[in-house]
């Protein structure tokens, strides 16, 4: 296991995104691991990335994960972005999203991409694209849910 980065007395941050503290006093994470999830929320709509977010936030707080989100609003913005993100929400819709989906894969086969759109059409090329779920829209916590405990199967 290699390091990332070290937070001077207090938290290492290892390549598969755990955190353990060092420290000797009891701090609220002595003795305890919390799993980091990175997550990137694309979509057109501000209200619909929010409530994915709030829904993801959700889970997390339930299971014990902290997460970071950052949320792309145009496909432009998220293919200019080269982050990389243990999970990827992309619900831009239609050939678009697919398209962003498919230039995330190319050049990050680790990543658990979540494909969200309103056609079933789309579900099938999810597949081909070894994408870990994919959500036809309406979106609701119960979906969510579902695609959260499957990018996490993949990561043991």
């Amino acid at each position: 296991m290699h390091l990332k980065a070290i937070h001077a007395n207090s938290v290492v941050i290892f390549e598969n995104v755990t955190y353990d503290t060092l420290r000797g006093n009891s701090g609220a994470l002595h003795g305890k691991k919390v799993a980091v999830v990175r997550v990137a929320l694309c979509d057109n709509s501000v209200s619909s990335a929010e409530q994915i977010q709030n829904w993801i936030g959700r889970y997390c707080e339930l299971y014990g994960y902290s997460v970071s989100f950052r949320t792309f609003l145009s496909p432009d913005s998220f293919s200019a972005n080269k982050e990389t993100f243990e999970t990827v929400f992309c619900g831009f819709g239609g050939g678009t999203g697919f398209l962003a989906a498919r230039a995330l894969r190319e050049r990050d086969r680790n990543c658990k991409i979540i494909l969200i759109d309103d056609t079933p059409e789309y579900a099938i090329r999810s597949v081909r694209l070894h994408c870990t779920d994919f959500i036809l829209r309406p979106v609701d916590f119960r979906k969510v849910v579902r695609s959260m405990q499957l990018a996490g199967r993949q990561s043991v």
